[in-house]
């Protein structure tokens, strides 16, 4: 454990002063029960991630683009801070291999969740601000994101806009408008996630999860629209 935590260390330049943070920031709450029971799990710093990774994502958004309104602003950063996003820059970093979980979750698949793995990448950011500082943690981040940055955020604001482009496309070839609907919502308070239920017409089309109500609309959306946009290419390729 300790040469796969010091490699991890390695893979995202940063080397902990105090390594029980990095190990905390690693605990799935089903690892704290039993025999584990009272080891603190990660949730608090997933909690101090998030807002932390928001913020220095913003702010340099806000720098990048003076120009831009608040409305452009919040969808590039939500082209940029989603599940998807943080879920693969855990895939990039193996933290799903070195996660602790509780035998239950390892027999669910749990540690190739992307939910579980964007939580857990979020519990980090917490883990590197609390061994560092602010500027430490925002330098950090700026560098793990930049390539995602320069790909992703200048389309951001019309790439994702799924639930509007599905809604266009729908009205085109009067199919109805979509409905969103919450099925469960799961998770602890402060960090819930969303089951979202998309309809046409009564019909469920897709589901989607997601860390809000909007995140999980627009994965729904994601789903149908291409799902639509292939279906309308095989009948024009049939000449329909």
């Amino acid at each position: 454990m300790r040469t796969e935590l010091k490699k991890l260390q390695a893979a995202t330049g940063y080397h902990f002063k105090n390594e029980s943070h990095l190990i905390e920031a690693l605990t799935h709450k089903s690892f704290s029960v039993d025999e584990h029971k009272g080891q603190a799990n990660n949730e608090r710093f997933e909690f101090l991630g998030d807002s932390i990774l928001n913020f220095v994502i913003a702010a340099d958004l806000v720098s990048q683009f003076p120009a831009d309104a608040e409305g452009i602003l919040s969808k590039k950063r939500a082209s940029l801070v989603n599940q998807t996003t943080l879920a693969e820059i855990a895939k990039n970093l193996s933290l799903s291999k070195l996660i602790q979980f509780g035998p239950g979750e390892i027999k669910q698949g749990s540690p190739a969740n992307p939910r579980i793995l964007a939580s857990a990448f979020e519990a980090l950011i917490g883990a590197v601000y609390l061994d560092s500082d602010y500027k430490t943690v925002e330098n950090w981040l700026l560098n793990l994101f930049k390539e995602i940055t320069v790909e992703q955020s200048e389309s951001g604001s019309q790439a994702l806009d799924y639930k509007t482009r599905l809604q266009e496309l729908t009205q085109k070839h009067k199919l109805g408008t979509p409905t969103y609907e919450v099925i469960t919502t799961s998770g602890p308070s402060h960090k819930p996630h969303f089951l979202i239920s998309l309809k046409m017409n009564q019909t469920e089309k897709s589901r989607a999860v997601g860390a809000s109500k909007k995140v999980a609309e627009q994965a729904a959306a994601e789903i149908y629209l291409n799902e639509l946009i292939k279906e309308t290419l095989k009948g024009e390729k049939n000449g329909f």
